[in-house]
């Protein structure tokens, strides 16, 4: 995973911030979908390994997280 998820091409992509308590209800929801999920505890990326494709990266802040995802595959409703 050395080069894996190591830019920052997201399609149609849109930044919010995020409390981790609504970052947590996607992440869990890509998981279970069979996405690949990395979390280094500061960085959540969501993406397919196979594609080198990124579809959520998530960027640790001081108490929420800012995040970039494809506003095309996620509904904003699931973290309101």
């Amino acid at each position: 995973m050395s080069q894996l998820f190591q830019h920052n091409n997201i399609e149609r992509s849109t930044s919010r911030i995020w409390k981790k308590r609504e970052l947590n209800k996607i992440v869990k929801a890509c998981a279970e979908a069979e996405y690949d999920v990395v979390d280094t505890g500061t960085q959540i990326i969501v993406g397919l390994k196979d594609t080198d494709q990124i579809f959520l990266k998530a960027l640790k802040g001081n108490g929420s997280w800012l995040v970039r995802y494809d506003k095309g595959l996620f509904d904003e409703s699931l973290v309101n």
